[in-house]
């Protein structure tokens, strides 16, 4: 029953969404029993391996090392058409061994969540050892705005050769699906959270003029009503290779 639902929401989806690209993913996040993340882990990596190979149905994890959600798990798939979950089949066999893994595992999860990824308000994104997710919970009526202003962001990084990596997400079913969006900042490593050498604001001015700063910042501010930040190291085991 559960299966039909889900495809008949993923087919509904499909209709609702029309794409050009594959831009849907969908997450979700995992609490562990004390003393078993290792066991997780390993136990993810094998299903990974079995299930989840170059020609299969694409996956990718990490762990969330701080935060409300830290130490916590997140698990998903992402670059797919709406089609492609209407269309997936998998066995019995793999459900049943997920099933597993969520049973001896799992305490709470987040339950799944479907987004889009935005092409033209990401910039240079790509795939890398951890990365840092700002989650901005927008006002009513106020998300398109902010896409509006990140994807203005995304040509000013370009126009100034910027060489930072990041994605940009928004929220279209499970969690707070009418207002969050999430800007993905690829890192190598934690020394990456520090500062670029030119900020955005100073690359804004040099594309735009500060007249033009100073508005879009105080536009900026006026969109959401609070926004969380995590930072997610990727576990190589738990996503299918490259």
């Amino acid at each position: 029953m559960l299966k039909k639902i889900f495809c008949s929401f993923a087919l509904l989806a499909f209709v609702l969404f029309a794409q050009d690209d594959p831009t849907v993913g969908n997450l979700t996040y995992m609490k562990i029993a004390a003393g078993k993340t290792a066991s997780f882990e390993k136990a993810v990596g094998a299903h990974v391996k079995k299930y989840h190979g170059k020609d299969q149905w694409a996956t990718w994890g990490g762990k969330v090392v701080n935060g409300k959600r830290g130490g916590q798990y997140i698990v998903g798939s992402s670059g797919h058409f709406w089609k492609d979950y209407a269309d997936r089949k998998s066995s019995k066999a793999h459900d049943d061994q997920w099933a597993a893994i969520i049973r001896n595992h799992v305490v709470e999860t987040s339950g799944s969540s479907f987004y889009i990824k935005d092409l033209e308000a990401s910039y240079n994104d790509k795939s890398s050892p951890m990365w840092k997710t700002q989650i901005f919970y927008t006002k009513p009526g106020k998300r398109g705005e902010m896409l509006s202003m990140l994807r203005k962001s995304a040509k000013v990084r370009e126009k100034t050769n910027s060489d930072e990596s990041r994605g940009v997400y928004y929220n279209v079913s499970g969690a707070d699906q009418d207002g969050l969006v999430y800007i993905v900042s690829r890192m190598d490593d934690l020394t990456d959270m520090a500062d670029p050498p030119m900020g955005l604001g100073e690359r804004w001015v040099k594309v735009h003029g500060q007249k033009d700063w100073e508005e879009s910042l105080e536009t900026w501010w006026n969109l959401f009503d609070k926004t969380e930040t995590e930072v997610v190291l990727r576990i190589p085991s738990m996503n299918t290779p490259q």
